[in-house]
């Protein structure tokens, strides 16, 4: 029952005050909603409904429709990330006709072009610096919520966690990888937040979701997080932007975050950690994480014979004429390709995969540029959290090397998030000025 409640009062508060604040609070809700996934919780039955994401997109739709003359002043077609995007779900949707598994592409094309549409919604709706924050903010109170189900939870006989996963990520390493940029937003948050509450409560949300990552086990989750923080700390020390006692808070937080990592990590996250350098060594006769590399080379192989694409599931179809024979891959031969950028090179093909490297690369010089003009003005505080949710994308993409998350909801969020620093920080400021 308590977690029933957790899940419908925010729920029902979000859809309220949009009434008064502006549709941008239902994709909120819609944040909400996408990680807790209420249909596959044992709560659900206290819901008085379940299945909320349609209905939520559809008033998206209708309160940017009512509005148009108000929120269709924000471009989203200006910016080149936006319309990479579309390319690459354009790209996919022609997969259609040359994918094996033709019902299952249908149903995968309808997931992204939704995604499409939201990530559309989104940037449209957006037309406050607020907003920004509040998505921000939403992702991390949505992604502390997961976390405390999933502290609950616990492991199962395997070592992993299993069975709390989002909307489009039933797995646990994908759970693990949407999970993963928020570390480094909450790190940002803590240090420059000045309020005391904000700050004890980004503490505690950091810890649960810092334990729940721990549980799952997840490697490329944990390269992810590395890699991101990395960023975030090389950009903050080479910047001169900060002060000194803005470096000691960064260092400060870092220091604080590596002594809750140690406290938090048992046995379990400790061995498989350290199986990462053993499963990088390449072997034929036995299934490891170095097996990916073979699936990766047979997906540029598979390419070769499909260029544009083999839709939905088509590596899986294809595996066993491009995977060598003398290659263990456990229990089957059709294996999922285990890499996002391959994933997209198998499915949509050359120009899909250029489309969406472009998308990606794009996103992160938007952000950039963002956070230059931000400095040039000497918004400091600002630049910081552009920086960390850069650094944040970062984290996402690289733990995205190795899973399968084309079609990861998370990933277009950030997308739109560039896009609407874009409209809010530079051309909002240049319509002021």
């Amino acid at each position: 029952m308590i977690s029933a409640l957790l899940y419908l009062i925010p729920f029902f508060t979000g859809l309220v005050m949009s009434l008064r604040h502006g549709p941008i609070l239902i994709f909120m809700v819609y944040q909400l909603d996408y990680f807790l996934n209420p249909q596959n919780k044992w709560w659900s039955s206290y819901l008085p409904f379940v299945g909320a994401q349609f209905y939520l997109v559809l008033t998206m739709i209708i309160a940017f429709v009512i509005g148009f003359g108000k929120y269709n002043q924000n471009p989203a077609f200006k910016h080149p990330q936006f319309k990479f995007m579309c390319l690459t779900i354009l790209m996919y949707c022609l997969a259609y006709f040359n994918a094996p598994f033709t019902q299952y592409h249908i149903v995968s094309m309808d997931s992204f072009l939704t995604i499409g549409v939201v990530t559309f919604l989104i940037i449209k709706l957006c037309n406050e610096k607020k907003h920004i924050y509040w998505m921000i903010d939403t992702y991390l109170f949505s992604a502390f919520l997961l976390a405390v189900y999933i502290y609950g939870w616990g492991r199962d006989a395997t070592g992993r966690v299993s069975g709390v996963g989002m909307v489009d990520a039933p797995d646990s390493n994908l759970v693990a990888a949407a999970l993963a940029p928020t570390i480094v937003l909450f790190i940002a948050k803590l240090i420059f937040d000045k309020r005391l509450h904000y700050r004890v409560m980004y503490s505690v949300g950091l810890l649960f979701v810092l334990n729940a990552i721990i549980l799952i086990n997840s490697r490329g989750a944990l390269l992810g997080i590395s890699v991101g923080i990395a960023y975030f700390l090389f950009i903050s020390f080479k910047n001169k932007a900060f002060t000194l006692r803005e470096k000691q808070a960064i260092f400060a937080g870092i220091l604080l975050l590596g002594l809750a990592f140690v406290r938090l990590a048992d046995t379990t996250f400790i061995n498989r950690m350290m199986t990462m350098k053993q499963e990088s060594s390449l072997t034929e006769e036995v299934e490891t994480g170095s097996t990916r590399l073979y699936f990766w080379l047979a997906a540029i192989d598979m390419a070769k014979d499909h260029p544009l694409g083999a839709g939905a599931g088509g590596f899986q179809y294809y595996a066993p004429q491009y995977i060598p024979s003398d290659i263990n891959t456990g229990d089957h031969r059709n294996r999922a390709v285990h890499s996002t950028w391959f994933e997209t090179l198998s499915e949509a093909g050359y120009l899909g995969f250029l489309f969406f490297a472009l998308m990606v690369f794009t996103t992160l010089k938007a952000f950039k540029k963002v956070r230059m003009k931000l400095w040039q003005v000497n918004d400091f505080a600002n630049s910081a959290i552009i920086l960390s949710i850069s650094s944040g994308f970062i984290s996402f993409i690289v733990a995205a090397t190795f899973i399968n998350r084309l079609r990861a909801e998370v990933l277009y969020w950030f997308v739109a998030l560039s896009a609407c620093c874009v409209n809010i920080f530079i051309e909002h400021r240049a319509s002021r000025e």
